[in-house]
């Protein structure tokens, strides 16, 4: 049409709006469950533990010689440190352009200085649940190029990272690989499918680790390490030694199987034949993933019964109990797939030699370069997990469960 449209007019404005809509999942609840902060300095903690009883005991007959004398065995356990460290970079420019006023969505300094504490504890959540190797992902079977490669579990592939691909048993890097996104939708198989820039590795192949850049073997231990049965040396003490000093462990060899009252029931009942107690002190946690969860609610589907009155339908399950004893459920959405985590969390320590801080320089954060024209801050925290008891917690493994969504 002729004359003056909203397509023509030429004389509008933009109307930009506050903030910045947020995409990605912060939370992080691993401080907040961990509430045995244990402040130290030295080289490492060490403590003892009692792996055998006095077997210097018996019957005999009227007048009979007395056992050969035995004693008790003690072993000592050892934790150290880990250090997580992390960075931001600013230029004059984008602090004088991108400073705090009406038009700028949020101000620089407070995006990248909020933002990085944010992505630190996102971070150290996400290796809460891990084994202490820097593994975040499993390259699943049939994957062939960089675009659309399955992996087990994406969440912690983060966009734009840099990752090192490593054999399974990390004794070989095959090369490093960028993650350009990670896609929504999951495959048929039930794995997620990111998106890599570029070729991946020529040596890579299916089962092969994606490893957070520069992490082997150094991340923080978490609960996959602390709660175990692995027969390999934990906290300085070779477990195939002395098997006592072990987690109980409900696997199913690899294959997935569902959920079912029975398995919270011999996870109960298997802690308190190793402790003697039904439910510890401080009580215990069951931590599991959000797919897991509906696993949980479903065992109880059954007993659902609807009258006219009726308002909500649905059960709110957030406990399991039995004779012997009770489990309270808790969702974290960094937990591992396919398991649960019972946690007697009075047992478990979070060892801290330097709370995590910026490094402040006259009082600032951040530092000048005389070189380029840019101010650098970096954070630090030296802190490590250690647990006393092992054989007060478990995990049960290879459940069932019906992703929805990588995220």
């Amino acid at each position: 049409m002729a004359g003056v449209n909203i397509g023509n007019v030429g004389l509008t404005f933009t109307r930009f709006l506050d903030g910045v809509v947020e995409t990605l999942n912060h939370t992080s609840k691993a401080r907040s469950l961990v509430r045995q902060e244990d402040k130290w300095t030295g080289s490492h903690i060490e403590g003892k533990i009692h792996t055998a009883r006095s077997t210097s005991i018996g019957y005999v007959e009227d007048g009979g010689a007395f056992p050969v004398a035995d004693k008790q065995d003690y072993q000592t356990y050892q934790a150290t440190r880990k250090f997580t460290v992390g960075s931001v970079q600013i230029t004059d420019g984008a602090m004088a352009t991108a400073a705090k006023s009406p038009n700028v969505a949020r101000d620089v300094v407070t995006s990248e200085v909020k933002g990085l504490m944010n992505n630190i504890l996102k971070f150290e959540n996400g290796f809460f649940f891990r084994d202490g190797t820097g593994t975040v992902a499993t390259i699943a079977n049939g994957h062939s190029t960089a675009a659309d490669c399955p992996v087990d579990d994406a969440r912690m592939l983060w966009d734009g990272g840099t990752y090192n691909m490593f054999n399974a048993a990390l004794t070989s890097k095959d090369g490093d690989v960028v993650v350009s996104n990670v896609e929504s939708a999951l495959n048929a198989d039930g794995n997620s499918l990111v998106n890599f820039t570029g070729a991946l590795p020529a040596t890579s192949a299916d089962s092969d680790v994606l490893v957070w850049n520069g992490c082997v073997n150094r991340a923080v231990t978490g609960l996959d390490k602390l709660i175990g049965d692995s027969a390999s040396t934990f906290q300085n003490i070779d477990v195939a030694a002395f098997p006592r000093y072990s987690s109980t462990v409900l696997s199913n060899s690899g294959t997935k199987r569902d959920l079912t009252p029975s398995l919270f029931r011999q996870m109960l009942a298997g802690i308190q034949q190793r402790s003697g107690s039904e439910r510890p002190s401080d009580g215990l946690t069951v931590l599991c993933d959000s797919w897991q969860a509906i696993n949980v609610e479903e065992l109880y589907e059954g007993e659902l019964r609807l009258t006219p009155e009726s308002k909500v339908g649905g059960l709110a399950v957030a406990a399991f109990q039995s004779a012997l004893g009770r489990v309270d459920i808790m969702v974290d959405t960094d937990c591992l797939h396919n398991t649960m985590f019972f946690c007697d969390f009075s047992k478990i320590y979070r060892a801290v030699q330097k709370q995590l801080g910026w490094r402040r320089e006259g009082g600032s954060i951040f530092k000048r370069s005389d070189v380029s024209g840019m101010y650098t801050a970096t954070a630090i925290e030296i802190a490590e997990m250690y647990i006393k008891e092992r054989h007060t917690c478990g995990k049960i493994t290879d459940l069932n469960d019906n992703k929805a969504t990588a995220y």
